[in-house]
């Protein structure tokens, strides 16, 4: 669903409306439930083979005058920022090949351009990656495929002034897994992490690739920026998958309270040979973070996470956080 808050004249008036895609018109007219487990359509009623499983549920994206209802699974529907309306599925007027498009996209507060990417892009469990590219009018310029070491849930990614981010936690997708009824995501603690740098208007194969830990786990990245031939990637970093549905599936059986983490601040020396990099934590654990749209991409003084303070019991609160210089 997307809510709306409308300021006229010092009074404000309230929409909601259900975003009316290809999955709730069928539900709508079927009057019951068609599709099964997240993201498994093996586990669907057969009314609903061939039926765009997206639920368009987790962001709303503004860019070139449209409003987009966004997730990870499917591309993006548009809806009419006035009335709500759903206005139906954006592909760029067919230009777009990939799948999926993220609920993650990051704009360029200068350029205006927006950088997004669509990961399982040719199809379930598989292992493309769509890097895209969007002009400030709204026209798709640019769009190359790469894969990624395993299928992964490419959650979020970050771009630089130079640069496009993109890091890979072994929280992984399986098709026979899925044939068989079972989970979408199951978190993997054996298998490494990366992550893949490139020019951000460069092509992939100018993509070089740097191994992490392993079993380490992010959703939400803050941000990244250039400091000359340093990147620096500031993430919401734990030691396991975050959400116990995905680790569990993955056999890994630890009580919420006894994940380690902490906003962390990884270092790619791009001058250096190898697929090494520094790490050091910055902050307190937390997730959910926000930046100024104006330091997208840049050093920036200040962000806003949520966090928990480890002393006083589960109390969330919102913390402002500066980034140290380098």
């Amino acid at each position: 669903m997307i809510g709306k808050f409308a300021i006229r004249d010092g009074k404000v008036d309230y929409a909601i409306r259900y975003v009316e895609t290809a999955r709730y018109k069928a539900e709508k007219a079927a009057r019951r439930a068609l599709f099964g487990q997240y993201r498994n359509p093996f586990t669907d009623t057969p009314e609903a083979a061939g039926i765009d499983r997206t639920v368009a549920n987790t962001t709303p994206v503004w860019h070139a005058g449209r409003l987009f209802m966004t997730k990870e699974d499917g591309l993006a529907y548009e809806v009419d920022p006035e009335t709500l309306e759903t206005r139906g599925r954006w592909d760029y007027y067919g230009a777009l090949k990939s799948e999926t498009f993220t609920a993650h996209p990051r704009l360029d507060p200068e350029t205006g351009e927006l950088f997004f990417f669509g990961y399982e892009a040719g199809g379930l469990c598989s292992t493309d990656v769509a890097y895209c590219i969007a002009d400030r009018d709204g026209k798709l310029v640019s769009e190359q495929w790469f894969q990624q070491p395993y299928c992964s849930t490419i959650h979020d990614f970050a771009i630089t002034e130079r640069h496009a981010v993109f890091p890979i936690f072994p929280t992984t997708a399986d098709l026979d897994r899925l044939r068989a009824g079972g989970p979408h995501w199951a978190h993997r603690q054996d298998l490494e992490s990366w992550v893949a740098i490139m020019p951000r208007y460069g092509k992939v194969d100018e993509m070089r690739w740097f191994k992490g830990p392993r079993g380490v786990s992010a959703f939400h990245l803050v941000n990244a920026f250039d400091d000359g031939d340093l990147v620096h990637l500031d993430i919401c970093l734990t030691d396991t998958n975050a959400f116990a549905f995905m680790r569990e599936a993955g056999g890994v059986h630890r009580a919420q309270h006894e994940i380690q983490g902490g906003l962390t601040r990884w270092t790619f020396d791009l001058t250096k040979p190898g697929d090494t990099f520094e790490s050091r934590v910055i902050g307190p654990p937390g997730d959910m973070p926000r930046l100024r749209d104006a330091d997208q991409g840049r050093p920036y003084r200040s962000a806003w996470y949520l966090t928990v303070n480890p002393q006083g019991g589960p109390r969330c609160r919102a913390g402002g956080r500066r980034s140290p210089s380098p």
